[in-house]
């Protein structure tokens, strides 16, 4: 009991000060908005919103795309949601399975929104959920009051079709992106889509052991036949299709052809960057950081397959 109260203190604390500063909507374009997270690690002072998140202003209610790392950053992007609009959420989708993009679920749920996602996205928050509440109570003990919620009726893949009012949100798994199951929301009346994690700009994309660049690259290369207008990707700013490609097409192709030569010509990981030309990706946040762990984990699951 007292362990929870002072949890609750912790939570009731950060709730009326610090939460309300932390997410802020900008407008992509009529009634759509989006909140762009911070580009380096989670946080206690980013709630572990490092990461986007979608806000969409329908004739019947607010909808949230993608729900915050728990209960602190799902009650500060309803915080920003009412700076936006009076409608209540009355939806909130889910893109992906990493903790920033489903557990705030339950928050949503608890105050009568609908929670969708995919099939295919729920059985990776399903498979992961060790992984992924260890990763984010790891952070702070402020992460620690977890309650996980997975969509109660998954929507059917690989294509759904959800009409809110008189907006259609279109739900599309194209393949497995940076994590398996990962889809899309498209929103084809005003033309804006938003990409989760299959799509970083302004920093470098992470490829981890469970990710699988093959399917990423096919997964990549159909959503951006979608004839978008406006891109919010899973990380760094709102962009058109021609930064996408060039910050996270090119590099991903170029990923995985590289390796795929190399590993014809019997080489070894080493062999890889020195083989291909990285400076037009070198500009990008965590490049340093991240470019070697990705030529590791691409080369170590091409070798086993």
């Amino acid at each position: 009991m007292v362990r929870w109260l002072a949890g609750a203190a912790i939570a009731l604390s950060m709730t009326t000060t610090a939460v309300a500063d932390v997410v802020k909507f900008e407008k992509v374009t009529d009634n759509v908005y989006a909140f762009i997270g911070e580009i380096n690690d989670r946080t206690k002072a980013n709630l572990g919103l490092n990461a986007n998140i979608g806000l969409v202003v329908t004739d019947a209610g607010a909808v949230i795309i993608d729900t915050g790392a728990g209960p602190l950053s799902a009650a500060a992007i309803e915080q920003a949601a009412q700076k936006i609009t009076d409608q209540k959420i009355v939806a909130v989708f889910n893109t992906g399975s990493q903790d920033h993009r489903w557990l705030g679920n339950d928050y949503f749920a608890q105050r009568g929104a609908t929670v969708y996602a995919m099939d295919t996205t729920v059985a990776t928050q399903q498979a992961m959920l060790d992984s992924i509440l260890n990763r984010i109570k790891g952070v702070d003990e402020i992460f620690h009051d977890q309650t996980p919620m997975h969509a109660p009726e998954p929507l059917t893949g690989p294509n759904a079709s959800v009409t809110i009012g008189s907006t259609v949100f279109e739900v599309k798994y194209f393949n497995d992106a940076h994590f398996p199951g990962d889809v899309v929301i498209w929103l084809p009346q005003s033309e804006v889509l938003f990409s989760g994690d299959h799509v970083y700009v302004d920093r470098l994309l992470g490829v981890h052991p469970h990710t699988d660049a093959v399917k990423w690259v096919d997964a990549y290369d159909q959503m951006i036949q979608l004839p978008a207008k406006y891109i919010v990707p899973g990380h760094g700013a709102v962009s058109d299709k021609a930064k996408v490609q060039r910050e996270t097409g090119d590099y991903l192709a170029q990923l995985v052809e590289a390796i795929m030569a190399v590993q014809e010509d019997f080489g070894a990981i080493d062999d890889v960057t020195p083989s291909r030309d990285w400076s037009q990706f070198q500009h990008l946040r965590h490049y340093d950081g991240w470019h070697g762990r990705n030529v590791s984990n691409t080369f170590m699951r091409l070798e086993m397959q």
